[in-house]
């Protein structure tokens, strides 16, 4: 299977859009009421369609690619991509904890 790797950079960028970029893209818990309601935000990657297996380092699946590189576009965030095969088990995050 095709996956995308980004390594990005986050030298330059405020940590208030650094949360909001990862906000948008793997989602978020949303607490209301001084936490007594939850709502799960969800984000660009559906959870098990990407892996980070450490900072600054994501892999996604290729049909993602696009709207990663517009996001990372958007906020002006350092980037680099590359293309790795990887087995369909490999997205199991049990393996990266």
């Amino acid at each position: 299977m095709q996956a995308w790797i980004f390594l990005y950079g986050t030298k330059g960028v405020t940590p208030r859009i650094m949360t909001k970029v990862m906000e948008k893209l793997i989602g978020k818990i949303q607490k209301s009421n001084y936490g007594q309601y939850e709502y799960e935000v969800k984000g660009i990657l559906p959870k098990g369609d990407y892996i980070r297996p450490v900072r600054a380092v994501l892999i996604v699946k290729k049909e993602y690619l696009q709207e990663v590189v517009n996001l990372f576009e958007l906020y002006k965030i350092r980037y680099r991509i590359f293309e790795i095969k990887l087995d369909i088990d490999d997205f199991q995050k049990s393996q990266f904890l």
